[in-house]
């Protein structure tokens, strides 16, 4: 299944029920950017993702992504597609605390600046818009990207899980440059299919997490070189944890 990402996805949310499909089918091409601007949350799901992500530089450079500009339209030159940000960027859970281990196919996603930019492409047809236009989405993006920390948890349900991860009694935090933050906004998805191999559907719930990147004045990610996230969900013996590690500074 293709993953809807940020603004694509609220679009989704707001046009009537008759006009869904449709809507996906435009958006799950990616808006003209082809496959090299897809995702497949299946295919991540059953790729080796570790339990703490460790890559070569700070999520807020940009390695995988030059943005050139010709007379009328901006252009991305990609070290990597969508997807393979998007692994790069992913990691599975390890338990923590009570309760017994647990096998799953869930994984997390931090919106680093790279994949944040490319992300326009799926999203809006960032490379087929006038050369303002286009400018000012990165722009905003780039302002989004610095005001909040934004991970997206893929949640593969098992028997009797709802596959929401904030709520009534759940607790989720991010430990990250000394602090430990609660989200400022979460947001879930509906129930959706993932296909895996031998042709095998499973139901995953998309969860989008937003903790505030300023703390006292100070920029919590700058001069970090990692950060967990901690869920406990509701009625839950076990805790889950989610790290990245990264080397170097912006």
């Amino acid at each position: 299944m293709v993953v809807l990402t940020r603004s694509a996805a609220r679009l989704c949310r707001a046009v009537p029920a008759g006009a869904s499909l449709v809507l996906l089918l435009v958006l799950g091409t990616g808006c003209g950017g082809g496959s090299e601007y897809a995702t497949e949350t299946g295919q991540i799901a059953q790729r080796f993702l570790p339990t703490v992500r460790t890559v070569d530089h700070h999520p807020d450079s940009v390695r995988a992504l030059t943005i050139a500009e010709d007379d009328e339209t901006l252009q991305f030159e990609l070290g990597a597609d969508f997807q393979a940000l998007t692994q790069k960027w992913s990691c599975r859970f390890q338990n923590i605390g009570a309760g017994p281990p647990s096998r799953s196919r869930t994984y997390a996603t931090f919106w680093s600046l790279e994949l944040s930019l490319v992300s326009l492409q799926p999203e809006t047809g960032l490379l087929s818009l006038q050369k303002e236009k286009a400018r000012d989405l990165v722009a905003e993006r780039r302002a989004e990207y610095h005001d909040t920390i934004q991970i997206d948890v893929f949640w593969f349900l098992g028997r009797g899980e709802d596959g929401i991860i904030a709520g009534p009694g759940a607790r989720t935090e991010l430990q990250v440059g000394g602090h430990t933050l609660r989200p400022v906004r979460t947001d879930y998805g509906a129930l959706r299919e993932a296909f895996v191999a031998g042709g095998e559907t499973v139901l995953y719930r998309r969860n989008t997490l937003h903790f505030p990147r300023t703390v006292d004045e100070a920029d919590v990610l700058r001069d970090a070189t990692g950060m967990q996230l901690r869920v406990r969900r509701t009625g839950a013996a076990s805790r889950e944890q989610f790290t990245w590690r990264w080397e170097g500074q912006p």
